[in-house]
């Protein structure tokens, strides 16, 4: 990455809206998602109006993602990739071959479009036990990863919650995650939430303890899904 990028703001790319608000918060990168925060049914539209969303979403300056999965990723990839698009966020990434098949897909585009070799740059989410057992193999398998993530959401339905209400392993693996982006030489994205606090209702002022929490522990930047989150992990990871 050119820069290091403190704040990474979700927002649904079916919701204008969202986006525009995204991009008047000073947020470093603006991530559209395409997967999990649109219904079904919202997703071929999103699609469709995926490249002016990315234009929308980077006129204030933010560096501009777009999230897909496995199951989706060839045509989202194919609607989004423009000369402002900075890079692909994998949901449930699981395996290296992944890795190898965007990075072909990602050649071929700029090829066809104009743009520079390599601009496109990848970020893996770990979300499933598979993914994170595969995490050192998948983040090596392209030269265009640049960072490394959790999803937590599909990792409590994948590794199921404790008593306590917070996931066992959960500490581990984001410590786990730090070693590995160490290894790899790349950037690893996190916050220690706490439970009841989750990314997508914690206030600002939680926000800004777990980030602390998170950079304590290596990470070097979060993603969050609230625009008014986006100061309090400035104020953490600056």
């Amino acid at each position: 990455m050119t820069k290091t990028i403190r704040s990474w703001l979700i927002v649904p790319a079916s919701r204008p809206d969202l986006v525009e608000e995204a991009a008047r918060c000073g947020a470093d990168a603006i991530v559209l998602d395409l997967v999990e925060l649109v219904a079904p049914g919202d997703r071929a539209g999103a699609r469709a109006g995926a490249s002016a969303a990315v234009a929308a979403a980077g006129a204030g300056g933010a560096r501009v993602y777009v999230q897909t999965d496995p199951g989706s990723m060839a045509a989202d990839v194919n609607a989004c990739a423009t000369p402002t698009l900075a890079g692909v966020v994998v949901s449930r990434a699981e395996s290296a071959d992944q890795m190898r098949d965007l990075h072909a897909l990602l050649d071929d585009l700029e090829d066809e479009r104009g743009m520079p070799h390599n601009a496109i740059r990848i970020v893996a989410a770990f979300e499933t036990a598979r993914g994170n057992q595969d995490a050192y193999d998948i983040t090596r398998a392209s030269g265009r990863v640049d960072a490394v993530t959790l999803g937590r959401a599909d990792l409590i339905m994948d590794l199921r919650p404790e008593p306590s209400g917070e996931i066992h392993m959960m500490p581990y693996l984001m410590q786990r995650l730090v070693t590995i982006a160490g290894a790899a030489g790349v950037t690893p994205i996190g916050a220690w939430w706490r439970a009841p606090d989750r990314g997508l209702l914690a206030t600002p002022e939680n926000t800004l303890a777990a980030a602390q929490r998170g950079r304590a522990i290596g990470f070097s930047g979060a993603m969050c899904l609230r625009a008014n989150q986006v100061n309090a992990i400035h104020r953490a990871f600056t």
